[in-house]
């Protein structure tokens, strides 16, 4: 088998980077900073960063409103915002490829409650499934895992079907056949590694909106409850405060700002890449 090699621009190289940068030095929060997320200095509350008039060396990026070290907090909050949302992608993704491969395979009864399922999910905004799911079903990670899963595989399913159905009626699959390899050998051999190009570029695509889906649901309250932390919580913490203590909502805000277009460029680079649609274009 032979594997493609890709020249990476320098731009597309330093978001890569960075964003590696971002997830391993949110992963490794709890080793670099053990703290206790309940705990509060009130004597320490609002103050500015270090390099603002006022600060304190010791708080780089100043404090919140309980007087918690907010760079700290970031870090954190970057931590649980992105494993919710990779964890997500993780079930949308491989929930989304099975029922597309069985359903582009396999016609009939199940085709039909698919596509009419996946129909129905894509005519509805699914930040308004979410907020009804959280209310009712409470707002801890696991349940943010799973509503983001659950709302995100229609997507993967419509492309994986499609994928497949063009795959089907192609030679190679013919022959297989009729060389007497068995269904599974198909799928996996055939299905799964032709498909898993536009499939990773898709889930590359698809981060992002998670990651906007979580930040949205704990902004509302209803996500990441305190004394956790999450991007959208500190966004919704600090907007109270936004005359006298602006950094409290901004850097959170520009954090996930940051996160969503590097995760873009680099799926709109993994697209051209990838589709040679687009290369020969």
């Amino acid at each position: 088998m032979r594997i493609k090699s890709y020249s990476i621009p320098t731009f597309i190289l330093v978001l890569i980077i960075s964003f590696l940068l971002i997830v391993v030095l949110s992963i490794l929060a709890p080793v670099f900073f053990p703290i206790d997320l309940g705990a509060t200095k009130l004597t320490a509350r609002l103050l500015p960063p270090s390099f603002m008039e006022g600060g304190k060396a010791e708080f780089f990026l100043g404090t919140d409103n309980l007087g918690r070290d907010f760079m700290i907090r970031l870090f954190y909050g970057t931590r649980n915002s992105l494993f919710i949302a990779f964890a997500g992608l993780v079930i949308s993704a491989v929930l989304g490829t099975l029922l597309g491969v069985l359903t582009g395979l396999y016609k009939g009864l199940l085709d039909s409650i698919v596509s009419f399922l996946v129909d129905v999910k894509l005519s509805i905004p699914s930040l308004i499934i979410s907020i009804v799911c959280a209310s009712v079903f409470g707002s801890s990670k696991l349940i943010m895992i799973l509503i983001i899963g659950l709302t995100g595989y229609p997507s993967f399913t419509r492309l994986a079907r499609g994928q497949t159905i063009q795959l089907k009626e192609a030679n190679f699959m013919e022959s297989s056949r009729a060389l007497g390899a068995s269904k599974l050998r198909i799928v996996f051999e055939h299905v799964l590694s032709n498909i898993s190009s536009p499939m990773i570029v898709h889930a590359t695509m698809k981060i992002s909106s998670f990651i906007l889906l979580e930040s949205s649901l704990s902004f509302l309250g209803l996500g990441i409850q305190p004394p956790d932390v999450s991007l959208g919580l500190m966004v919704s913490a600090g907007r109270d405060y936004l005359i006298s203590s602006w950094w409290l909502s901004i850097i959170p805000s520009v954090v996930i700002v940051l996160i969503v277009v590097q995760v873009s460029m680099i799926g709109d680079w993994l697209r051209d890449q990838m589709d040679p649609k687009l290369k020969n274009s």
